[in-house]
Formats: structure tokens, sequence, C-alpha cells
């Protein structure tokens, strides 16, 4: 009994030990400090120190090989203050010169204008299990470069923090407005020479989820934002400023020429709509890669390029120039109280009213925007920086009506959909009718069909697949209300074997319903899903994943049939 006793405590200590070893992570910080400093005659500094200790293989070969570090060397210096590795037995090696790679950003390789921009990548040498990275560097920037101070930082890292401190030190007459989500850590503030530092100590922050579709759009995921502007309309004014000014001769010359012969305002819409869409390439250079700045809109057109912001402008220009009235406006991140600024933008578009329709234009598709934070975190205008109320389109159903036939060893598919106007691209009608056919491929006597549903249905998005369990929020991009209805008509050589069911799920989520009737050589199929809002809690999460693995299942939409 006692042998069985140390045996069952042999075993329970290696397991503890399994599960530690798979559950430690791969690597800490043993401190991470950033500070951010505005002088009184305008240069800002920005100071990132980290130590990082690796446990694993992957974190050393891989995750934490390098640092990588973007600048513009026309208005910013860098500094690498200092850059070793010290060994699990104390040796600690310096970083060589030749481990101090500048590059020029992927996201600037197709932007010629922006190839003066720097990214240098430090090459962390020494590294082995048990190693610390020690990285200290500065980046500088001008006076005027960066005119306010402007933060909106996530605060959880990909492994864990022991000890984060975040710093901000700014002249005492410069007012800060800040707001710490998700932390409940207050602020030191001091004054000392003019100038107010003021400074978050946060420790023991666990890693950050490596769960799919989390983000500071959740509502879920802490962040500090912070900024010396006065308002949210000072900081966008200074990117509205940039703007073409209305009745620019250039863009109205370019609008006349896109819209010439076209009489009907939808159509003229689709014409601007269409041309920086698709004639205009997109570049994923961020506002703060660009200093917070953009090119004019000649500019633009002549290249063939632009940044979100830079289209943003073009876009604004040409409908004005066809004499729309329009506004270019931005949304954010994520909802903040204070400390809002231009880093914490989401996403630029440019609205429009023509004949009581309101449009809301992306800069880069000709579909409508998927407005999924409008409700809780507002469009605010560029022009005078106030959040604007827009109706936040509700209408995705889709609803098919499908009929399956079989003649000559093929099937023939005819479907009648009505789609509602917010899955569909501007200017385009919901209702359509298709007719496809396709062998039928038998094998030993027995086929299979897939039955088919919108390409833009929610079955195809990757959200049928998630984990069994999950700690963070869940922002769908929509609402989902989607009904398919199959007929099916065997000729004399065929039977359906898939057999008759009557599948209803209801519950937190939503509701699913899969159904198979059969009477005589016909069936009837009904696929439908409906889930009525955007935002679940890890509280809902199993309700929405039982009916998201429920719709994806392929088996579900699978008929079996056997050929005689």
């Amino acid at each position: 009994m006692i042998h069985n006793k140390h045996k069952l405590a042999l075993l329970l200590c290696l397991l503890l030990v399994t599960v530690t070893a798979f559950g430690a992570p791969e690597a800490e910080y043993k401190k991470l400090e950033k500070t951010w400093t505005l002088h009184s005659y305008g240069s800002q500094e920005f100071r990132c120190n980290m130590e990082l200790t690796l446990f694993t293989h992957t974190a050393m070969n891989g995750t934490y090989g390098e640092s990588f570090i973007v600048y513009n060397p026309q208005y910013q210096e860098l500094k690498i203050n200092s850059s070793y590795t010290r060994q699990k037995d104390g040796t600690v090696i310096k970083t060589p010169d030749n481990a101090f790679v500048e590059v020029l950003p992927r996201n600037a390789a197709d932007a010629p204008a922006y190839n003066h921009l720097k990214e240098m990548v430090v090459v962390h040498t020494g590294l082995e299990l048990g190693a610390t990275i020690y990285l200290d560097y500065t980046v500088t920037s001008k006076p005027g470069y960066l005119p306010e101070v402007d933060i909106f930082e996530t605060l959880l890292q990909s492994s864990p923090v022991k000890e984060y401190t975040l710093t901000i030190v700014t002249p005492a007459d410069k007012e800060l407005a800040f707001t710490l989500a998700g932390n409940k850590t207050k602020p030191s503030v001091t004054l000392s020479n003019g100038m107010r530092t003021t400074a978050w100590t946060l420790r023991n922050l666990p890693a950050a989820s490596r769960a799919p579709f989390v983000s500071v759009a959740n509502g879920d995921v802490p962040f500090l934002a912070a900024t010396t502007y006065a308002t949210e309309g000072d900081a966008l004014a200074t990117l509205f400023k940039q703007f073409n000014p209305v009745g620019d001769m250039q863009l109205t010359t370019l609008a006349e020429s896109l819209t010439e012969g076209i009489t009907k305002d939808e159509d003229r819409l689709k014409a601007i709509l269409e041309y920086t869409t698709n004639h205009i390439a997109n570049n994923t250079l961020t506002l703060e890669q660009t200093g917070y700045r953009l090119r004019p809109a000649y500019e633009i057109v002549n290249t063939a390029y632009g940044t979100e912001a830079e289209k943003a402008n073009l876009l604004a220009g040409l409908l004005g120039g066809a004499g729309f009235k329009a506004e270019p406006m931005a949304t954010y991140q994520a909802h903040a109280d204070k400390g809002l600024a231009l880093k914490a933008i989401d996403q630029l578009f440019v609205s429009c009213m023509v004949n009581g329709d309101l449009y809301v234009f992306s800069t880069y598709s000709t579909r409508r925007p998927q407005t999924v934070n409008f409700d809780r975190t507002p469009l605010f205008s560029l022009k005078d920086g106030k959040p604007i109320a827009i109706a936040v389109p509700k209408d995705y159903q889709i609803k098919s009506d499908i009929s399956l036939t079989f003649k000559d060893g093929k099937v023939v598919t005819s479907v009648k959909e009505s789609v509602g106007n917010a899955l569909m691209p501007y200017f385009t009608t919901g209702n359509s009718e298709s007719n496809n056919t396709a062998p039928l491929k038998v094998q030993d006597g027995y086929a299979t069909v897939v039955l088919p549903d919108a390409a833009y249905g929610f079955s195809h998005q990757p959200y049928g697949y998630l984990n069994s369990q999950r700690k963070e929020n869940i922002l769908l991009p929509r609402q989902v209300n989607e009904v398919y209805t199959y007929t099916v008509e065997c000729p004399d050589n065929m039977e359906l074997r898939t057999p008759e069911a009557n599948r209803t799920i209801r519950n937190a989520a939503g509701s699913l319903t899969l159904s198979v009737k059969k009477s005589g050589k016909t069936a009837t199929v009904t696929r439908s899903l409906e889930l009525s809002k955007q935002l679940y809690t890890p509280a809902e999460y199993t309700a929405l994943r039982q009916l998201l693995t429920e719709w994806s299942d392929v088996n579900g939409k699978t008929l079996l049939f056997e050929v005689h």
C-alpha cells in the first residue's frame, strides 16, 4: 500500500513538472522601460530599455533573435546606448558592429517617396538558453517633426513582463491627457526644473494572448493613450490642414475627366471611387512612420500610390471637385475618455450625402466599410474634430433559394439570392440569379454533393475553427442572418441516403437550424444561422463556438446519394 502511495506521488510530481514545462513562457522581460520626453524647445525623445531572458530555442532562434527600430534619418537620430547579451554563466557578449544592419522598411519598398526611411535591425548575438538580452536605444526627433506627445501603446507584450515602467516627461505648463485602460495602477507625478514627469510602474504583466482575433478593439486589451494635444480636434486638425483645399483646380479637372459624359450622381460617385481604389495602389506605411505627414494629392496621382491618409485626401478632393460635399473622417482603435490623438487612429474614411443617402467610403475598397466599431468608437470629423453619429448598417441578411437537379451524370445548381446592402459593394444590387453545371462524381455506387452557399457567407470565415476555450472577448466583423433553402430533385436512378434531420440550437449567442426533409424523390434542406450582435464575452464564447463550429462543419452541408 505504501509502495503504491509512493508511485502515485511520483506520478503526480512528473505530471506537475510536465504541466509546468509546457506552460512556461518562451521568454520573460525582467525589465521594460519606455520614456517619452517633450522638451520645451520642441524636440522629442523616445527611449526604450529592455532586459529579456530567453527560455526556449524558439525564443532564441526565432522570436527574439532580432530587434527592429524604424526611424526617419531626415528628422530623427537613432542612438544605441547599449546592446549586449549576458549568458547564463555571466559572460557578457557585446553586440558587434556588423550586427547592426540598416535596411529599408518593408512597407516602404514600393514607395520611392519614402525610401529615405530606415529600419535598424539589431541582430542579438551570443544567445543561449538562459541568456539575457540587454538593449537600450534612443530616437531623438528634431523640433517640429513631432509637434506633440502622441502615445497609444498596448501594455501586454509577447512574453510576460516582471516590471514595466512607462514615463512621460513634458513641460510643466503643458497639459497631459491620458487613459490607462485595463490596469488600475495610478501614476506618480513629480515636478522638477520646469518639467513634469508622469510615470506608471506595472508589475507581473502576463504575456499577450496568442488566441486569434484578439485586438484592442475587443475592449479587453489594456492600453495607454496619452497626448499633449488639447483635444481630439486639435490633433485631427494637423492632418486636415495638409489636405488639398476645396476647389483645387487640378483635382477638379481630374474629377471632370473621370465623370465626363456621366449624368447620374451614383455613377459619378462610382467612377471616382473605382479610380482611387483600382488605379491608386495602397501603401501600408502608418501615420507614425510618415511623421503624420502626407503628400499633396497631385503627387499621389502622378506616382499612382499613396498611404491611407494620402488616398483619403485624394478621394475627398475628387469628390469635392465633382461637386459633392465630401468630409474626411477618422475612427479610433479603442474608446478612451482622454488621451486619444493621431497614433490611436484606426481607419480614415470619406463621407458624402447624395440624394438623401449617406455614403461612407474607405480608401482601399469599393465595398461598404465594415463599420464594426462606429457604435463604440464613433467617427470624428477631421474638419472640426467632433464626433459624427451615423446609422450603423444592419442589413446583413443572405437569403438563398437553391435547386439541385441531376441530368446526364451532372448536377445542375440554380440559385436565386437576395443579399443585404451592408454586404454588397456600393452601387451593386444584392439580388441575383445564377446557374452552374458540374460533373457528378460517382464511386462504388455512391456520390456526395456539397451544398453551395454565398462566398461571402459566414461559413467561409475562419471563426468556425476556434479553440474550445477563450479568455478574451471576440469581436465579429458583423452580425449574421443567413437562410439557405435547398430543393433537391432526385432522378429515378438516385436515392438520397442522408437521413432526415431537424436540428435547432438556440442559445445565448444566437440560433442555428439544420434540417433535411424527404418527400418521395424530392428533399428540402434548410440551413440558417442568426447572430444578433458582434461582441461576445468569454462567458458567451462556448455558446458562440457551438453555433459557429456546427455552421462551418462541411458534414452539415454534404448530401450522400446512392446511384443505381
